[in-house]
């Protein structure tokens, strides 16, 4: 298990678009914004090199969904990770331009000690799987249903956008680089 600092081009996150509860997104954001980003709780991701996501099978639904993770894949050589908890945390971080901490997942060793960190109060949250077999089976039933694939900073872009977040994370975001 490593702590780690991620860019949001190297998370491919889960698609919760719009975000589920705006007064997490918004207590996150104020963490972040005000420098305190150090007390929020690494966000569970998985690298490629532990699996990726793709189905069994062969029916046209199957092939379509694969193709399309293939092609993200292809196309986004940076997202090197994906997203198993905290998408409120990634936008929050990604929000406030700050990089986002990050706890990797290569084993299922890692996850189990991860979860003693739970135990013992040093991770105040974590939710995942048991192991890193059913982590690739729920992103596999996530991204099945859904058939979208985007990045962290491309979905903090599209919420920009779409105005689909509060007016001042927008235009924070947005005074960085414009």
């Amino acid at each position: 298990m490593i702590l780690k600092k991620l860019s949001p081009e190297q998370i491919v996150t889960l698609n919760d678009y719009p975000v589920h509860n705006e007064q997490i997104l918004k207590l996150y954001f104020r963490m972040f914004h005000k420098g305190q980003g150090r007390i929020v709780p690494p966000c569970p991701v998985m690298p490629k090199s532990a699996g990726i996501p793709l189905m069994r099978g062969n029916d046209k639904k199957i092939n379509k969904y694969n193709n399309l993770l293939r092609k993200f894949i292809k196309s986004h050589p940076k997202a090197e990770y994906f997203l198993l908890d905290g998408t409120h945390k990634t936008t929050a971080a990604t929000l406030a331009h700050k990089p986002i901490p990050a706890i990797i997942f290569k084993t299922d060793k890692d996850i189990r000690e991860a979860k003693k960190l739970v135990e013992n109060g040093e991770i105040f949250s974590l939710t995942t799987g048991q192991t890193i077999k059913s982590e690739l089976e729920s992103l596999k039933r996530h991204f099945f249903k859904t058939m979208l694939f985007q990045t962290v900073k491309g979905k903090t872009i599209k919420m920009c956008k779409n105005k689909a977040i509060p007016k001042y994370m927008i235009d924070f975001y947005r005074r960085k680089y414009d």
